[in-house]
């Protein structure tokens, strides 16, 4: 059904796909590229049209009644913090009020791919990396096909686009946490899935991700300060864990969604991610005698670790319940981009050639399947 112009919106997806990876290794800078391809996705999802039944078509009469909320009367804030997720439904609120439908997957795509691209903008600043590295690991990450879940889905690729940023920020620029906690709240508050995430890495940041002098002052802090949003935001948590064991209950019971081919997606994320990480750990984190490896260890150690970490997670999750491990995945997805960069640029071990095709290769086979089977290939424009 709707062949050709599924033919055409996946064509124009993997063609302009192509010209940017073309674009990123053979002009000079990178902010430009990204921009431009940004607003171009944001254009894609304006003009996009929903299948029958698909999340959009659902989603666009919640924000409606969302829309017609006025949010100067108490009333309406009672509504709108009874929602499990008041930022989705203010997000609805503003949105809906601009007059067309279409702004929706429009503003979406722009802010999330604005977010993972930003990633890519600070590591060129932060690293001596390659525009022909940048360029393999934006491949990867648009080769899952998840802009149908940014434009169509809307709500759980922002929230983990939003705790991407704020990860990266954290655990390899090594800002405060607390700079970046309002926004994690944020996130966790435009989807459920985002509430699991934002648990899986203030677990791990307590555990492991406190460094330095002030380790056990800033744990002490960390806890205290989780206690007083648990305290404060106890209904949302609570909505969340229902929401996991809802979708629990219908997998075990047979009746939950799932689509074979995302989970061969996710899957392959996943296994390429740990053989990422196996790399890391068997082949640079061995070398100990170069001042370099050592420095790198301190920068990254943080990040590769928490990717260890969530990666494990998510491989368990998504065996056990589809949906939460599929979500899952996406925020795995974003953080590749610069877990790979951080192992191609290290200085430990030089010889990362075959490591690279083994990716551009993976990233071959998730565009095929993404266009053929998964997503992706809904995404039309007539």
């Amino acid at each position: 059904m709707h062949l050709i112009p599924r033919i055409i919106g996946v064509g124009t997806y993997a063609l302009l796909l192509f010209l940017v990876y073309y674009l990123i290794r053979r002009v000079k800078g990178l902010s430009i590229q990204l921009d431009i391809y940004t607003i171009a996705l944001a254009f894609m999802g304006f003009f996009y049209v929903p299948m029958s039944g698909s999340d959009l078509t659902r989603i666009i009469p919640t924000m409606h009644a969302y829309a017609s909320l006025v949010i100067t009367e108490a009333e309406s804030w009672t509504i709108i913090m009874s929602t499990g997720t008041p930022i989705a439904t203010l997000y609805y609120h503003f949105i809906g009020n601009l007059g067309d439908d279409r702004w929706l997957p429009f503003v979406n795509a722009f802010l999330t791919f604005g977010l993972c691209f930003a990633l890519l903008k600070a590591i060129y600043k932060k690293m001596e990396v390659s525009k022909k590295d940048i360029a393999l690991v934006f491949l990867f990450f648009m080769s899952r096909g998840l802009l149908m879940m940014t434009i169509a889905n809307i709500r759980t690729m922002l929230s983990m686009a939003i705790i991407a940023y704020c990860i990266y920020k954290i655990l390899i620029e090594h800002k405060k946490i607390i700079n970046y906690f309002p926004w994690l709240i944020v996130a966790s508050l435009v989807h459920t899935a985002g509430m699991a995430a934002v648990m899986i890495f203030v677990t791990y940041y307590i555990l492991k991700g406190n460094v330095g002098k002030y380790r056990m002052f800033a744990k002490f802090g960390m806890l205290s300060l989780v206690f007083v949003v648990y305290i404060y935001g106890s209904a949302y948590i609570q909505a969340a864990i229902t929401k996991g064991s809802n979708y629990l209950r219908e997998s075990q019971a047979s009746t939950g969604y799932f689509y074979i081919w995302e989970f061969f997606l996710s899957l392959i994320v996943i296994f390429i991610t740990l053989h990422m990480l196996c790399f890391y750990y068997f082949k640079i984190n061995r070398i100990n005698k170069k001042d370099t490896c050592k420095i790198e260890k301190t920068t990254s150690g943080r990040f590769i670790g928490f990717m260890a970490f969530l990666t494990l997670i998510d491989l368990f999750a998504i065996l056990i319940e589809f949906n939460i491990g599929w979500r899952l995945s996406w925020l795995v997805t974003i953080l590749d981009m610069p877990l790979f960069l951080i192992i191609f640029t290290s200085r430990c071990y030089l010889n990362k050639y075959k490591l690279k095709e083994i990716v551009f290769f993976v990233s071959l086979i998730l565009l095929l399947i993404a266009s053929a089977r998964g997503d992706l290939c809904s995404l039309k424009f007539v």
